[in-house]
């Protein structure tokens, strides 16, 4: 994205009932520009935009409103300006809206009459809890050798359950949870071609078998391989314009000193060089990746308005200068991903350019959707662009002409060595054929390339294994953001939607997820936390210790606020006078422990306690390896009992040995993580 808020939607049920029958529901939604109004519309209100509106009464982009629902099953969707309409993709329930699109939806009150109906061949509607099927996102074919299984019953119904693959036999592990259901998993090592299975669930002295057998052929199944690398990696964001100057030879004329306040329209000189001289600090925090904004030839700072995305900004530097950036970064073990725009161009693009002096006769003008000839200005635009945005007209990407103009750059800048690509909003190309396109591109040039795309919330579309490995997991960023800086949450609830996001995609597809606490698009974490850095200490412990790949948004290792964009896009902070250091060498250890034992970056939770509204305690396992992930939210000491004979505080250092059960003083706002064994 660029200088505009992102799209970005919740609902939450809140915990106390106002009757019998009818229950308080929190709406919110965070559309991608200041809109002028927002309504909800449903099958509660039939479907007004006129009556039920919502309100950003603290004008922090986040809209919200509360209705009084009796129990039931209901379908909705926010409308912007009373024209846009959108699903609520950080809810994972949706069904079919009969035009193309999903409608959101939310059950309200008593679980069993809102569990998820099947039909029988008879045409008899039964409610079944127990689900599995060879698709997403119950089945996939993650390796030559690996498949990933799992099953849904209804929550709190089992005690455990097995599946009996061929001639072996596997336990599935506890997963996740959501509103209605858990999830076990399993991980199966598989030989043969042809494969059957069934499962067999436990509950207490009662065996349930899963009467429906499953079985087929892996060479009919789609292989979903996301890069090994990236499970456990930790990525670093650089704004570009903004990370370190170091050639002042290729400023804009009218450059500002650094460290000067951030403009939508201001530059302060910051290119290629300036990272490729600071390696050694980004190596010193332990990263892996590398992620660029957009460094194409642009106008603007943020350089979403493409002019030419084959060439480098040459206020950035030359392609010279971006080998010698992507070389050491390999020599360094660092990976590259770029940013990658392909719903739209500049206004100053040269095709559109074309358009804009010859009109209808340009051999470009069916790049563009012109409403009417000439094109019109900037502020006046008559032809289909961004949000409305005369800067950023879209492209036809259905047009032969322009998928193979957009494919030449893709195969352009991957073989000349990046490492992945991070796609700028791309749900606004609207044929799903082109990302497959598009993964069919990267990965026969670079089979281990990255692909993220930029979606805000549920992201389970583009994730089968056909375009995407992963979205921007903002739906964590939330959860992070409502539980350790707003602390508007119970850890109840911050536990309710970390394993529901989990428990909506794939276990290959969670190991790669991009998990952030904050980029360009959003107000500094630090910020939203009012400058509490016990908070952004707990938020990054929990960051660092769960599967996914964390991403580290340049200078928030050292401290750096900024509020809504463009304030969060300040100059990095280079005098280590003016640097927070102890939080640098704390965000250095968490990285190092991450990277030292394994099961915090690939381990899955098998266990979790809520010992208060504010306290957590996660018990984690990978192969033969256990740790506990323990964190106090709240503002007094208090006492923690841990499950384990034999531990090891990775903070401290400090080890308990000789008890089945030992006991954990935390300070407030703290947080530890325990090595078991």
């Amino acid at each position: 994205m660029r200088n505009f808020l992102c799209l970005i939607s919740t609902c939450i049920l809140l915990v106390s009932p106002v009757s019998a029958k009818k229950h308080t529901v929190k709406f919110s939604f965070s559309p991608n520009v200041i809109p002028r109004t927002v309504s909800l519309a449903g099958t509660f209100n039939n479907w007004s935009t006129a009556t039920d509106f919502l309100s950003d009464d603290d004008d922090d982009g986040v809209w919200t409103i509360e209705l009084e629902l009796e129990d039931g099953e209901y379908q909705y969707k926010f409308v912007v300006n009373g024209e846009y309409w959108y699903q609520d993709m950080n809810n994972p329930l949706s069904t079919p809206d009969g035009y193309g699109g999903r409608n959101s939806v939310i059950r309200v009150g008593d679980y069993d009459k809102f569990l998820e109906e099947a039909k029988r061949g008879d045409g008899e509607t039964v409610v079944e809890a127990v689900y599995h099927t060879i698709g997403y996102p119950y089945f996939v074919l993650s390796d030559d050798s690996t498949i990933y299984l799992k099953l849904r019953t209804k929550k709190d119904d089992i005690d455990s359950c097995v599946v009996l693959f061929d001639a072996s036999r596997f336990p599935l592990d506890w997963y996740a949870f959501d509103n209605v259901f858990d999830y076990y998993l399993a991980e199966i090592p598989i030989g043969a071609d042809s494969f059957s299975y069934r499962f067999v669930l436990y509950d207490g002295e009662d065996t349930l078998v899963y009467d429906e057998g499953f079985g087929g052929n892996r060479n009919n199944i789609g292989l979903f391989y996301i890069p090994g690398w990236v499970a456990g990696a930790v990525f670093y964001q650089i704004f570009p314009e903004r990370f370190a100057n170091g050639d002042s030879s290729n400023d804009p004329d009218d450059v500002l000193q650094w460290g000067g306040k951030p403009e939508y329209d201001n530059f302060f000189g910051g290119d290629i060089k300036g990272i490729l001289e600071h390696l050694d600090y980004i190596s010193s925090l332990g990263i892996d990746a590398i992620y660029l904004n957009p460094i194409f030839l642009s106008p603007s700072n943020h350089k979403y308005d493409i002019a030419d995305p084959m060439k480098l900004d040459p206020h950035f530097g030359d392609e010279s200068i971006f080998k010698q950036l992507l070389d050491s970064c390999h020599t360094l073990g660092i990976k590259v991903i770029i940013d990658g725009v392909f719903h739209d161009t500049g206004r100053s693009h040269w095709a559109f350019q074309d358009v804009i002096k010859n009109g209808k006769d340009s051999p470009f003008a069916s790049w563009y959707n012109i409403h009417s000839f000439p094109v019109g200005p900037i502020d006046e635009p008559n032809y289909d662009c961004w949000w409305g945005f005369g800067s950023l007209p879209s492209l036809m990407t259905d047009n032969p002409d322009v998928m193979r103009y957009l494919f030449s750059v893709v195969r352009y800048w991957t073989e000349f060595g990046v490492d992945g690509w991070r796609l700028d909003c791309p749900n606004e190309v609207k044929q799903d054929s082109f990302w497959v396109m598009f993964r069919d591109t990267v990965r026969s040039i670079n089979p281990e390339a990255y692909i993220l795309g930029e979606i805000w919330g549920d992201g389970s579309k583009y994730l089968k294994g056909d375009m995407f490995d992963a979205v921007m997991n903002y739906r964590f960023r939330a959860a992070c953001l409502d539980f350790f800086a707003l602390k508007n949450i119970s850890s109840q609830e911050f536990a309710n939607r970390y394993f529901g996001l989990l428990a909506s995609y794939l276990p290959n597809v969670n190991l790669a997820s991009f998990n952030l606490l904050g980029s360009h698009d959003t107000k500094r974490f630090l910020t939203l936390c009012n400058g509490d850095k016990n908070s952004l200490k707990l938020a990054l412990l929990f960051q660092m210790s769960t599967i996914g790949a964390p991403s580290i948004y340049y200078g928030d290792e050292i401290g750096m606020e900024g509020g809504k964009d463009p304030d969060c896009r300040r100059c990095f902070i280079w005098n280590e006078q003016k640097q927070d250091r102890g939080l640098l060498e704390h965000i250095r250890k968490l990285i190092s422990i991450r990277k030292t034992y394994p099961v915090l970056a690939y381990g899955n939770v098998y266990r979790f306690e809520t010992p208060d509204e504010n306290s957590i305690i996660l018990y984690k396992k990978y192969r033969n390896s256990f740790a506990v992930v323990v964190i106090n939210n709240g503002k007094e000491e208090k006492s923690f009992k841990i499950a384990g004979n034999c531990a090891t505080d990775l903070l401290t250092g400090k080890t308990y040995k000789g008890e089945a059960l030992f006991f954990v003083d935390l300070p407030a706002e703290s947080g530890t993580v325990f090595i078991l064994g």
